[in-house]
């Protein structure tokens, strides 16, 4: 063989994929060129990233992983350019390893992604929290109950210097395509305080002096410049907030 259709092997050899007589021509091969030890190690390095990777995560499902990798063995190869032609038997072959190892590395990687994105907001949460916490253990914070006068849905905020949470919510379970929207009166008109998740607790308000009242709203998915349903629960707020 010549030193490039070696050379194409040698993703196939990292995955232990070759017949005795393919990876003995590779180990001599290997033995002479440096070259090819370095692909080589870079190779395996993708494939020891690949199984740490599945095996540190508790989060990641490998039953699923690894039948979406197999789904993917399936699908054809891209076509070539006709200016890029397989060398060698083993090339066609080469194509799909390659392309589990891509594959997989793919979903790791977004899987990973995930996971640090929920750990960010889990994060988010205790800093949230640790900081109702503080503002509760103040005595000089104020306490605002937003309640509703037909039914039992309710929401607390604890304010002090300007700055407040929302806490221990009891309001309808929203559908998908809704979500939570704060509002206040300020000066005579409704203002847009921001749009909360469908489970709003421990979530930072900045409030300004001259807001009188809090509203919350359930508004379509990513909120609404203006309430367009009715108000779900209502406060007033202590004066010069």
């Amino acid at each position: 063989m010549t030193h490039n259709e070696l050379e194409e092997l040698l993703g196939v050899y990292a995955l232990d994929a070759l017949d005795d007589d393919e990876r003995q021509l590779v180990d001599e091969h290997l033995a002479s060129c440096p070259r090819c030890r370095a692909e080589l190690a870079a190779h395996r390095e993708v494939a020891a990233l690949l199984g740490n990777a599945v095996g540190e995560s508790p989060a990641v499902a490998p039953d699923e992983l690894w039948d979406r990798i197999s789904a993917s063995l399936l699908d054809e190869p891209p076509a070539l350019s006709p200016l890029v032609r397989p060398r060698g038997r083993r090339s066609l072959a080469l194509l799909v390893p390659l392309g589990a190892v891509a594959a997989a590395l793919i979903l790791v990687v977004g899987l990973l992604a995930a996971k640090v994105v929920n750990l960010d907001h889990q994060v988010t949460s205790l800093n949230q929290q640790a900081s109702v916490a503080k503002i509760l253990s103040n005595p000089s914070h104020q306490t605002v109950q937003l309640t509703s006068a037909t039914t039992s849905w309710h929401a607390t905020v604890v304010l002090l210097d300007g700055q407040g949470y929302l806490i221990n919510p009891s309001m309808p379970a929203l559908s998908r395509s809704q979500t939570f929207q704060l509002w206040a009166l300020s000066r005579n008109k409704i203002v847009s305080l921001g749009v909360l998740s469908s489970n709003p607790s421990a979530v930072a308000i900045q409030l300004e002096p001259h807001m009188t009242v809090l509203m919350i709203t359930a508004e379509p998915l990513g909120g609404t410049p203006v309430p367009t349903t009715p108000v779900l629960v209502r406060g007033n707020l202590p004066v010069g907030v």
